[in-house]
């Protein structure tokens, strides 16, 4: 039954991206000649690895502190990982309104920034955390009034949602820094420079990875500890990000002139 699931979703991908591609060469009409762009471009090919490099390297640090926390909580027993398991996916699915925030900072600040537009680019910034921090003030809101509902939609032990609940009252804490986080990521992306948010997710690195395996080791730890040491990089990691952000808007957008638009 596994099996099958796995070869339709894959037959399904492969499919959605043929209808894709057949799609673009169908109804595209803002590239007279695609063929030609096969013919490789190396400046624009490191310019492409400049700033994916970095974004991908973040996402490897993201696993290396995953896995960090399954295994300072292999103590606390099966019912511990399995709550962290739950919460940590439910706290991702609410997380997409703010991440959807993001995901737009990064091509309505880049185009204004390729168009020189300084003040857009700055109001666009402005806006996206006033959104993004109202929504995750809401999510908040909701995770400390109701953990242990959104948890037991997904499980029935009440051990794992015990746990699951308290992880989701303790990280919600952070849920307005990490949203500010995802605003600085995206803009990094919009001016071409992502090593800000790659140095953001090393000092969250250091900041738990460290101190969580020396607290998972000592007699008198307790779970919460954990999620309280996981709460503070990522507060940690927001005063970076914002840190870096500050300096790249006043570096990137100095002396920037609007441009006379193309026909």
């Amino acid at each position: 039954m596994q099996q099958d699931l796995t070869q339709g979703s894959i037959t399904g991908k492969l499919a959605g991206m043929a209808g894709f591609i057949g799609i673009g060469l169908v109804f595209q009409t803002l590239i007279a000649h695609p063929l030609k762009l096969l013919k490789p471009d190396w400046s624009v090919c490191r310019r492409v690895v400049g700033i994916g490099l970095p974004t991908a390297g973040e996402f490897l640090l993201m696993f290396v502190i995953t896995a960090v926390v399954y295994g300072v909580i292999r103590q606390f027993g099966s019912e511990a990982q399995a709550g962290y398991g739950v919460g940590a996916r439910v706290m991702q699915s609410i997380f997409l309104p703010a991440m959807a925030v993001s995901f737009a900072v990064a091509p309505v600040a880049g185009q204004n920034f390729g168009a020189g537009r300084a003040d857009r680019v700055r109001r666009t910034v402005r806006d996206a955390a006033v959104i993004s921090s109202s929504l995750m003030l809401v999510l908040t809101g909701i995770c400390q009034v109701w953990p242990h509902a959104m948890i037991a939609v997904f499980a029935h032990d009440p051990a794992v949602i015990d746990v699951g609940a308290l992880f989701l009252r303790i990280a919600s804490l952070n849920f307005l820094a990490t949203g500010l986080i995802f605003v600085a990521s995206g803009t990094f992306q919009a001016l071409g420079d992502t090593r800000p948010a790659l140095w953001g997710s090393v000092s969250r690195l250091i900041t738990f990875a460290g101190p969580a395996i020396w607290l998972s080791a000592q007699p008198w730890a307790r779970l919460e500890q954990i999620w309280y040491l996981s709460a503070t990089s990522v507060a940690l990691h927001c005063l970076v990000a914002l840190w870096f952000l500050r300096g790249q808007l006043r570096l990137k957008l100095a002396g920037l002139t609007p441009r006379e638009a193309v026909a």
